[in-house]
C-alpha cells in the first residue's frame, strides 16, 4: 500500500493505462491506483484518443504511398518515355511477346496502331512515299488531287482492259467470219450441177 501512495501523477497514469490494456474495468483499477472513477476515465479517454489518432496517421501514411504499377502500366510509362520494345523487355524482365503485346496496346491507346500496322506492311515503300510527299509539297499538290489522279488512273486501267477485251472479241469474230467463208467455198466446190431432162421412161 505504501508503494502505491508514493506514485506520482505520471506513474499513476502509466499504471492506469497498463491495467486498461489488460482489460481491467475502471472499478477494478480505482482501488489499485487510489484514484477516482472520473480521473481514471479521463486518462483512459485521453489514451484511446491518442490511439485513434495514431491509427489514422498510419492509415494516411499507407494510403499516401505510391501504389506499385502493374507490368502493363509500367510498360506504357516506358513507351511514353520513348523506350523501344527491346528496352522495355529488358527493363521489365518480360518475354518479348509480352513486350510486343503491350506495345500494340499502347499504340491503340494513343490511336497510333494503324500507323504501326502501315509501317509493318509497307516499310520498304516508305522511301518512295517520302519522295512522293516531297513532290507534293514542292508543287503545292494536295491529297485530294492525288486521289483524283489515282481514280483517273484506275479508270484508264479499266478502259485498257475493256479495249483488250474488245480486241479479243473482234479477233474471235474475224475467225468466225473466215471459217464461215471457208465453209461457203467448200460447199460450192462439192455442189452438184443441176440435172438435165429426165429420161423418157420417167415421163409418165
Amino acid at each position: 500500500m505504501s508503494d502505491i501512495l508514493i506514485l506520482n501523477k505520471f506513474e499513476k497514469e502509466k499504471r492506469v493505462i497498463e491495467l486498461h490494456k489488460q482489460g481491467r474495468t475502471i472499478r477494478q483499477i480505482a482501488p489499485e491506483v487510489h484514484m477516482s472513477f472520473r480521473d481514471i476515465a479521463k486518462i483512459i479517454k485521453k489514451y484511446e484518443r491518442k490511439k485513434e489518432l495514431k491509427a489514422k496517421r498510419e492509415e494516411n501514411k499507407i494510403s499516401s504511398q505510391p501504389k506499385k504499377h502493374s507490368i502493363s502500366s509500367q510498360a506504357f510509362i516506358l513507351f511514353k518515355e520513348g523506350k523501344q520494345i527491346d528496352e522495355v523487355k529488358v527493363l521489365l524482365d518480360i518475354p518479348f511477346k509480352f513486350a510486343i503485346k503491350y506495345w500494340v496496346q499502347y499504340l491503340k491507346s494513343i490511336r497510333m496502331y494503324e500507323c504501326f500496322e502501315f509501317y509493318q506492311n509497307h516499310s520498304y515503300d516508305i522511301p518512295t512515299f517520302l519522295s512522293i510527299n516531297t513532290f507534293l509539297k514542292r508543287n503545292d499538290i494536295y491529297g485530294k488531287d492525288i486521289v483524283n489522279v489515282l481514280r483517273t488512273a484506275n479508270d484508264v486501267i479499266n478502259l485498257n482492259q475493256t479495249i483488250l477485251n474488245l480486241k479479243g472479241e473482234i479477233e474471235k469474230l474475224k475467225q468466225t467470219k473466215n471459217n464461215y467463208s471457208l465453209n461457203q467455198n467448200t460447199m460450192k466446190i462439192h455442189y452438184l450441177p443441176p440435172l438435165g431432162p429426165l429420161p423418157r421412161y420417167y415421163n409418165w
